[in-house]
């Protein structure tokens, strides 16, 4: 007997363990895994610290609707959740990544409850969460502070409360909650202002015909104009410029690409005219970047434009989910799910704000369509097992559960034990380091080379400087045409794109990229060079 009220206690509390175990793979050495936080974490952290310690960003603005930063223009929800671990912890790895891993707890059981809500049945719900605790894309983006996960989360608790209201329509707090949650995906991460309005649109069509009570949505609607007229604004401050430097639109290399290069085949004018023009080479670019979405190379090997986003040496997904992925397909077709039309169709317009982007297939502006296939492949699991009515069909079933957990442990290997050794320079590795290093010089002047690289932001953050007197102390070069803006000075801190080592200064410290011979430099995990330190004396 025994045995049997262990198990059963284990599924009464299946939902505890399974988001247990989403906490312990999100929270474990989140501080010093990954090794080191990268430009935008360190960004995002001290103008949260800004903010909290003067009530205006690293710019000065008081209400910040979108954060200027480097240029880029980021969004201001991260930012402000990041300002309570701050005040508790102070500002720190921990304080700034615990937003993003508490986002991809909460997330959990949402899909819980959202697998719930959809196929009615228990065990599904379960494996979709337990899918998404230990799923490589979702645990990676947990563990940074990454806007992303955050704007995620926020995307599936509004369609939560979406399908909550569907289902009990008397209750308008439910879409209240819901045009909330979808709005502040519009502040959280850029790739949400085209995947929320899509999500949206699909969920009205398809819920059409259930949605008795309409006037009780006006209230959703008029919330989600408020978002949306002030996230149009915030475009016009600047926002835009973000969202221009990475679409494919504005891209002069496509029309070189696809149209100019093309254009000189045929002998046919009109052919050229009609065939080979920015328009249809921006509709060839964003086609084919929607089916590389779904391709093996992308979505199981990791192969990604931004080499901080990969894990190494494994893929965003399993390699056992594409078996669970197709047969969860399968499955939602065989038995006419009709909730699955819905997911087919959440599925269909996911990859669309990667697709008009530049470096497609882009994992952060992907990263919505990962609970959409947790929840299919969950579907699939339970297709399998279903229709193992036989011992050796149960057994084969038993071996797949059993290749999941290997991968499950060979991803653990690979993330905590290998990335940080491998990929560190594709971390921003050695920043910390040359903070640490100028500290054992408090009087003299610090040069470092590569302003383009962002280095000031790391000695704001790690040295905690007070904002306002870093406000009033700055010097920018003038903007790359990209509109980015690199710090010169401020302080006793200068930034070159070059040190000339014929004419050092006194009483000056500089750090500059390795060259061989250099006697004090700080090295990679590898134990291959990095950054050189030296002063007038040391040559």
């Amino acid at each position: 007997m025994l045995p049997g009220k262990v198990l059963s206690r284990v599924q009464d509390h299946a939902l505890l363990i399974i988001i247990l175990i989403g906490a312990i793979f999100r929270l474990y050495h989140i501080s010093t895994t990954p090794i080191s936080l990268n430009p935008d974490e360190l960004a995002l952290g001290y103008n949260a610290y800004s903010l909290l310690t003067t009530g205006a960003d690293e710019w000065g603005n008081k209400v910040p609707i979108s954060l200027k930063s480097f240029g880029d223009w980021k969004l201001p929800v991260y930012p402000l959740t990041t300002i309570p671990a701050i005040k508790i912890f102070g500002l720190n790895e921990f304080s700034v990544r615990l937003p993003a891993a508490v986002a991809g707890i909460v997330l959990i059981g949402l899909i819980y409850n959202i697998s719930l809500l959809l196929f009615k049945n228990k065990k599904i719900a379960l494996i979709s969460a337990l899918f998404m605790a230990v799923s490589p894309w979702a645990v990676f983006f947990s563990r940074g502070a990454y806007e992303p996960n955050l704007a995620l989360s926020l995307s599936m608790a509004g369609l939560f409360f979406f399908l909550k209201y569907v289902n009990n329509q008397r209750d308008a707090k439910y879409i209240t909650a819901s045009a909330v949650c979808f709005g502040l995906t519009l502040f959280t991460y850029h790739s949400f202002l085209i995947f929320t309005p899509l999500s949206i649109l699909v969920l009205l069509i398809f819920y059409f015909k259930d949605l008795k009570n309409w006037k009780k949505l006006l209230t959703g609607g008029a919330i989600l104009s408020i978002f949306g007229l002030v996230s149009l604004y915030s475009l016009s401050l600047g926002s835009s410029s973000k969202i221009s430097t990475v679409g494919i639109f504005n891209d002069p290399d496509v029309i070189y690409r696809r149209a100019e290069r093309l254009r000189a085949d045929p002998e046919n004018e009109l052919v050229k005219k009609l065939l080979y023009n920015k328009g249809s080479a921006v509709v060839y670019e964003v086609a084919q970047n929607y089916i590389l979405t779904f391709s093996p190379a992308f979505l199981f090997d990791g192969k990604t434009t931004k080499l901080f986003y990969s894990i190494g040496s494994f893929g965003y997904l399993y390699l056992l989910d594409a078996v669970f992925i197709f047969f969860g397909l399968v499955g939602l077709i065989y038995n006419r799910e009709r909730n699955g039309k819905l997911l087919f169709l959440l599925l269909a317009v996911a990859p669309i704000s990667s697709a008009i982007t530049i470096e497609a297939p882009s994992i952060t502006r992907l990263i919505q369509i990962v609970p959409l296939l947790a929840l299919v492949g969950s579907y699939g699991a339970y297709f399998i097992y279903t229709k193992a009515d036989k011992f050796y069909y149960k057994l084969g079933f038993a071996g797949l559960v059993l290749l999941l957990f290997i991968n499950v442990i060979y991803f653990l290997d690979s993330y905590f034990v290998h990335m940080n050794y491998q990929n560190a320079r594709f971390l921003h590795y050695g920043y910390k380091e040359i903070v640490e290093v100028s500290r054992k010089y408090p009087d003299y002047k610090v040069v470092v080379v590569g302003p383009q690289n962002f280095p000031y932001i790391s000695f704001l953050f790690y040295d905690k400087y007070d904002p306002g007197k870093f406000r009033r102390e700055v010097k920018y070069y003038p903007p790359s045409k990209e509109k980015f803006y690199f710090v010169k000075s401020f302080g006793r801190y200068t930034f070159v794109y070059d040190i000339n080592r014929t004419k050092l200064q006194k009483n000056t410290l500089y750090i500059d990229n390795y060259v061989e011979g250099d006697k004090r430099y700080i090295k990679y995990p590898t134990g291959e060079p990095q950054f050189s330190y030296f002063t007038k004396d040391d040559l």
